[in-house]
């Protein structure tokens, strides 16, 4: 195993050849041969795949990050892929597979065995992020009345095509699931046991359609290594693994990352200004809009603004600390939400506890803001203040309200909540922090006015 110090040590010349980066990475693991071919164009990838043994190019290929698999995919022959794809899990088979075009899936699929057809066309058929689209056709399970020497015999004869096996599930003449035995009590009990005296009926299932978020969440919950997929009827049909569930928490993270920061993940493959011009515009506009917003705003109050000038200065205090308040308190709520499932009978206990917290930050914060400009500005009223101490305490309190009933909103109406924590609320908070600000100080503008 490499570290990325080692990685970054191997380089290729200018002029290296195909055969001659393949020698160099002889005996590496998959990971790593994929890790310093990242940048590798994808006829030359293609090449050195084809110096490697097929299963460890399938393996290679699967550790790629999804730019180079397309690259390295329309490349690649379709004979060449449905013999990469013979290799894989049907899981790795059906997102290879599913990454090409239509005509060139058909072809790939046509010249699979009649098994690992049926097998990748049945994953195929979910959605991408649900159960059902990272869960592996295949699976050891035995029938409920078996001696634990059939399951034994069933682990020994799938050695061969299942990597890993954790455990055996348990299943009726139907095919439904009814429990699942560990390796270690298989492993423990006495020859001729039957299947039915030893398992564990407590086993944890999902259906095909349950999102992947609450998969890689009841792993996390209940520290799975494996977990058994199954239709509404109780069948079995296959199983998801730990690794998968950490190539989704990854997926999942990079996506929430993107999100929050108003962009996409694809852009980082991006060679045209153009395109990645278009990825981060729209929620660019989105700021400009609320910026004309907020200076629309101002306009309006542009008489308090030319009689009392200092209110100016505070304007970037007022909203800077809106975006503040309301960013940590929407990463806490989408943070809790991962974990939980952000449930809806939460949703009154995580809005009074933020605003506790709120109230009290919003005391210390005004009241501080209070003291430095009644100090600094020793020559106006006090009212003057006590009116931007007033404006940052109320939108403290409004930003922290944002900032827990956004995401909670977001995901009733079926969106991500990490979009409550980018340009959107933070464009929102602005506006009305202004609002409020300017609102208040209007409204006691008589008692602001210099002292004569």
């Amino acid at each position: 195993m490499l570290d990325r110090r080692d990685i970054e040590e191997i380089e290729f010349a200018a002029d290296a050849t195909p055969e001659a980066m393949a020698k160099r990475l002889a005996g590496l693991h998959p990971a790593d041969i994929a890790a310093a071919l990242g940048n590798v164009d994808g006829e030359t990838l293609k090449s050195v795949l084809g110096r490697l043994d097929t299963d460890v190019a399938a393996d290679v290929l699967i550790n790629l990050d999804e730019h180079s698999l397309s690259e390295v995919l329309g490349a690649l022959e379709p004979p060449e892929i449905a013999d990469i794809a013979t290799e894989l899990p049907s899981d790795d088979a059906a997102d290879v597979v599913g990454i090409l075009d239509e005509g060139r899936r058909a072809a790939v699929l046509s010249r699979l065995g009649a098994e690992d057809r049926r097998e990748v066309e049945n994953l195929l058929k979910y959605e991408d992020e649900s159960a059902g689209g990272i869960m592996a056709s295949e699976v050891v399970y035995v029938n409920e009345r078996a001696a634990v020497d059939e399951a034994i015999r069933l682990i020994r004869e799938a050695a061969d095509e299942i990597d890993e096996i954790h455990n055996v599930y348990v299943t009726d003449r139907k095919r439904r699931l009814k429990g699942v035995l560990s390796m270690r009590t298989l492993v423990l009990a006495r020859s001729g046991t039957c299947v039915e005296d030893i398992l564990d009926r407590d086993v944890i299932s999902v259906s095909t359609d349950m999102d992947q978020e609450e998969v890689a969440n009841l792993f996390r919950k209940y520290d799975l290594v494996s977990l058994p997929v199954v239709e509404p009827d109780g069948t079995l049909i296959g199983r998801i693994t730990v690794d998968d569930i950490i190539d989704v928490i990854h997926d999942e993270a990079d996506e929430d990352i993107s999100i929050m920061a108003g962009t996409r993940e694809e852009e980082l493959h991006e060679e045209s200004a153009l395109r990645v011009s278009r990825i981060r515009l729209p929620w660019l506009i989105v700021g400009a809009l609320g910026g004309l917003g907020s200076a629309s705003v101002m306009n309006l109050y542009s008489l308090s603004l030319e009689k009392v000038l200092p209110l100016a200065f505070f304007v970037p205090v007022i909203t800077a600390m809106g975006g503040n308040v309301g960013l940590q308190t929407s990463t806490i709520i989408v943070r809790g939400m991962h974990g939980s499932g952000g449930l809806a009978d939460e949703t009154i206990s995580r809005l009074l506890r933020e605003w506790r917290v709120a109230v009290t930050n919003a005391a210390i914060l005004g009241g501080g803001v209070f003291l430095a400009v009644w100090l600094w500005l020793d020559d106006w009223p006090v009212a003057l203040a006590g009116v931007v101490g007033g404006a940052l305490a109320t939108v403290v309190l409004v930003a922290a309200t944002l900032g827990t009933v956004m995401p909670l909103l977001l995901r009733r109406l079926g969106f991500d909540p990490a979009v409550a924590q980018g340009p959107f609320v933070t464009t929102l908070n602005d506006v009305i922090g202004i609002i409020v600000y300017l609102g208040l100080a209007s409204l006691f503008l008589e008692r602001l006015l210099p002292l004569s």
